[in-house]
C-alpha cells in the first residue's frame, strides 16, 4: 500500500440545488459552510436548454409543482447575473466556489466569470462534449465514479492528462445511491485511484451521517465533498445523504484535529519539558514502618514513595544493616544521611 499522506483534506460543502432556487437562502448556505470550516462550497449549474429533454424524468419523485424535471431545473436554477453573484459572495468571505457543470455552456458561463474550480458529476464521466469544452482550461477538476466501470474511469484519466500532469485533478470515490448503504461507500476504490493513477483522490459521500467521510479522512482522502442542509426534516431529493452544518463542524473539526494529532513529538525532548511532572509521579526510597532510632534496615523495609527527586530503588543495597540516626515516619523520604 502506497504512503498516506495527512495533508489536511478539503472539504467542499455541497449545496448543490437545496437552495430551491432562492438566491437569498444560497447566500445563507455559502456563509454557514464558511462558518462551520468547509473550505469549498458547491452548487450545480443547470441550463435545462442546453442539457434536458422531455424523456428526463426523476431521480426521485417530487411534488406536482414540477412536472417534468425540466421544469424543476428551471425552477431552482440561477440567472448568468445571479450566478456572479454567489460567486462574489464566496470570493468575499473568503470561500472557494465550485459547481458541477452538465452542459458545454455552463463551462463557458462559469469559466467567463473566473471559477478556478468545477467538477464532471458522476453521470458525466464519459461526457465528451463537457471534455472537449474544458480542454484549454487551467484550474482544478474533480471527477467523480459514482456511475462508472473501472474501463471508464481509465478512459477519463487518460483523457483528462493534462489535468493529471499538473496535479490539477482529483478522483473521487462515489456511490450514486441516496442514502448510500455503509458496505457500499467503496473506501477501497478510493485508495485504488490513488496507487493506479497517481491522482489527488476522495469521496463524495452520500451515506448517512459523517462516519464514512470520517474514514475516508483518516486514509488520506485529499478531497471530501458532503451534501449539507440546515436540517433533516427540509425539501429536497438530496437531504436523505446531507449532514447538518453542525455535523460538517464536526467534520471539519476532526480533520483539523487529525493534522495536528499527527505532527510528530520526540519523546526525550517531551519529557524534558515535563520535568515537574516527572517528579510528581516518579517514585523515591521510602520506608514501609515507622523506625526508631538504632533500628537496622532489611530489604523488606524499603517501599517507593511518591514523588521522585530522593534516592532511587537501586540504593538499598548501599542502606543495608545501617542504623537510624533519627525517628524516621514511615510517610517520609529517607536520606542517606538518616543512617548510619
Amino acid at each position: 500500500m502506497s504512503q498516506v499522506s495527512y495533508d489536511k483534506s478539503l472539504i467542499i460543502a455541497e449545496i448543490g440545488l437545496s437552495h430551491e432556487g432562492s438566491l437569498g437562502f444560497a447566500l445563507r448556505f455559502i456563509e454557514s459552510a464558511k462558518a462551520c470550516g468547509a473550505d469549498v462550497v458547491k452548487f450545480q449549474t443547470h441550463f435545462p436548454e442546453y442539457e434536458s429533454s422531455n424523456d428526463e424524468t426523476f431521480r426521485i419523485a417530487l411534488t406536482v409543482q414540477d412536472k417534468t424535471r425540466w421544469d424543476y431545473w428551471h425552477r431552482t436554477s440561477f440567472s448568468v447575473e445571479e450566478w456572479k453573484v454567489l460567486i462574489r459572495h464566496a470570493n468575499n468571505i473568503g470561500v472557494g466556489f465550485c459547481t458541477s457543470v452538465f452542459s458545454s455552456h455552463a463551462v463557458e458561463v462559469m469559466i467567463d466569470n473566473g471559477v478556478k474550480m468545477l467538477k464532471l458529476g458522476s453521470g458525466d464521466l464519459t461526457n465528451l462534449e463537457l471534455a472537449e469544452s474544458l480542454e484549454g482550461w487551467g484550474g482544478e477538476l474533480i471527477v467523480s465514479t459514482g456511475l462508472s466501470t473501472y474501463a471508464e474511469i481509465d478512459s477519463a484519466i487518460n483523457r483528462y492528462s493534462s489535468f493529471k500532469k499538473d496535479g490539477r485533478l482529483s478522483v473521487l470515490q462515489c456511490t450514486s445511491k441516496y442514502p448510500t448503504p455503509m458496505n457500499q461507500v467503496g473506501l477501497n476504490n478510493m485508495i485504488k485511484f490513488r496507487e493506479q493513477y497517481g491522482v489527488k483522490v476522495g469521496l463524495s459521500d452520500h451515506s448517512v451521517g459523517i462516519n464514512a467521510s470520517v474514514a475516508a479522512i483518516t486514509l488520506g482522502a485529499n478531497v471530501i465533498e458532503k451534501h449539507v442542509t440546515f436540517s433533516n426534516r427540509m425539501f429536497g431529493p438530496d437531504v436523505s445523504a446531507s449532514i447538518t452544518f453542525e455535523e460538517l463542524l464536526a467534520l471539519t473539526k476532526y480533520r483539523d484535529d487529525l493534522v495536528t494529532i499527527l505532527t510528530p513529538s520526540n519523546k526525550d525532548e517531551l519529557a524534558s519539558s515535563l520535568h515537574h511532572e516527572r517528579l510528581l509521579f516518579g517514585r523515591s526510597l521510602g520506608i514501609k514502618a515507622d523506625f526508631n532510632v538504632g533500628q537496622h534496615l532489611t530489604l523488606n523495609d524499603f517501599c517507593l514513595r511518591k514523588p521522585a527527586g530522593g534516592l532511587s530503588w537501586n540504593h538499598r543495597q548501599s542502606l543495608l544493616g545501617k542504623r537510624a540516626k533519627r525517628p524516621i515516619a514511615r510517610g517520609e523520604i529517607i536520606a542517606e544521611t538518616d543512617f548510619e
